[in-house]
């Protein structure tokens, strides 16, 4: 039989599920530098599966609510869905069901399998984390199929010309919430951002990167 842990009352405690480091050093930053309190005091434990397909990191979230979290904040880049048409598929299939879960449209079986999924906040990048930065700047939807066709457009800009994958550039000093945030770049991004639609997803590109902030500024 599994053993059901019991929440403390009032307590919350978020698990943010990461599908890949780079959100998780940026987060961290951000948990240390922006200025609200419900981010800053909140106990955010990062998690990061060791096995990445989509189904997994939907299981991993669910499996992280019955165990001991109250809410689950997952980031998922679609990089590698929009490379495997199942996976794609999978993905679809699951956003929907969460979308109805959100606004509380499931029913019967469904809502028996899959209503946990209100206790989620799903935020997608399209189709990688980098989208994020890239808005700190500019207002666009232009599609990259992955990083490495976003790369050149990130290195155009100043700020981040030298930018790498690594834990040392996103913490050395400016960090990567720093160097982002320079000139009012987080505000631009939150303006820029726009939600995504599973319709467009090969056609434009995204980063719902923005939810994170405005779910804590309403704690």
């Amino acid at each position: 039989m599994a053993r059901t842990i019991k929440k403390q009352k009032g307590r919350e405690s978020i698990a943010l599920v990461v599908d890949g480091k780079d959100e998780k050093w940026y987060v961290a930053k951000a948990k240390e530098h922006y200025p609200c309190a419900a981010l800053k005091t909140v106990r955010i434990k990062p998690e990061l599966p060791e096995r990445k397909k989509v189904q997994e990191l939907f299981d991993f979230a669910k499996a992280k609510l019955d165990e001991e979290y109250t809410f689950v904040i997952l980031i998922i880049d679609l990089d590698e869905p929009l490379k495997n048409a199942k996976e794609l598929s999978t993905f679809n299939d699951l956003y929907q069901k969460y979308i109805l879960a959100k606004q509380d449209q499931l029913s019967g079986r469904r809502k028996a399998n899959y209503g946990w999924m209100q206790n989620i906040l799903l935020i997608v990048n399209n189709p990688c984390l980098e989208y994020w930065y890239l808005l700190h700047y500019n207002k666009t939807n232009k599609f990259y199929p992955d990083f490495a066709a976003l790369r050149p457009d990130l290195k155009r800009i100043p700020d981040l010309s030298n930018y790498e994958k690594s834990e040392e550039y996103y913490n050395n000093p400016p960090d990567i919430y720093e160097r982002l945030n320079k000139n009012g770049g987080l505000k631009t991004a939150r303006q820029n951002a726009v939600p995504f639609a599973p319709n467009t997803c090969k056609s434009h590109g995204c980063s719902e990167m923005n939810k994170i902030f405005d779910y804590f500024d309403t704690m």
